[in-house]
């Protein structure tokens, strides 16, 4: 996909240049290069990329780290060049959500084919992530709305809707959501309990 934007991470310039020579001409923007992990990362949240080509044979025990990071982040996708045979690179790429393993030498081919659907893969994932974060803090609020509303219903003696319309409405009326009221209520009510 053109207009997409990477940083390479490898151990010399001619590797980096190769990869550039591969990625440009398709159309994918080239943001920047490094030669050790902890550059990467500071390039990483510095410029953003769509995804970083990096090269497994890198301080390994550093890269492994700063992958890591990339991954617990959900920074970027990271298409990592090295060996199916290694052990230690298997174990890597199954443990990481955002890992995709490239056999090197390159070719241009299956380099353009597996850059194409990691980035692919990578956008399901992360918008898979935002709808089930999104759930998770409706869920929240629900459940602080329904707490609050049976305080409110056990303290005042009024109705479900009763005690969900005056939630509405304190919501409304002072610009707060519903949960920030929702909030407010319970710890009012375990304020007063103790």
């Amino acid at each position: 996909m053109a207009g997409e934007k990477y940083i390479v991470a490898t151990l010399d310039n001619p590797s980096q240049i190769n990869i550039r020579n591969i990625l440009n001409p398709g159309g994918y923007i080239f943001l920047g290069n490094c030669f050790d992990p902890v550059s990467l990362l500071r390039l990483i949240r510095s410029y953003n990329p769509d995804f970083v080509v990096v090269d497994l044979g890198m301080q390994p025990r550093e890269l492994r780290k700063t992958i890591e990071t990339i991954d617990d982040e959900m920074l970027c996708a990271c298409i990592a060049l090295g060996d199916y045979r290694d052990i230690e690179n298997e174990n890597l790429v199954q443990r990481c959500k955002v890992l995709t393993l490239c056999q090197k030498p390159l070719s241009r081919e299956i380099f353009l084919n597996t850059v194409e659907l990691a980035n692919m893969y990578y956008k399901r994932l992360s918008e898979t992530e935002q709808k089930l974060k999104e759930m998770t803090e409706n869920y929240e609020t629900r459940k602080s709305v329904e707490r609050a509303k049976w305080i409110l219903i056990k303290r005042d003696g009024i109705s479900e809707a009763e005690a969900y319309e005056r939630m509405r409405k304190k919501s409304m009326d002072s610009r707060l959501t519903m949960k920030a009221i929702a909030e407010a209520i319970i710890f009012t009510h375990e304020i007063e309990g103790k």
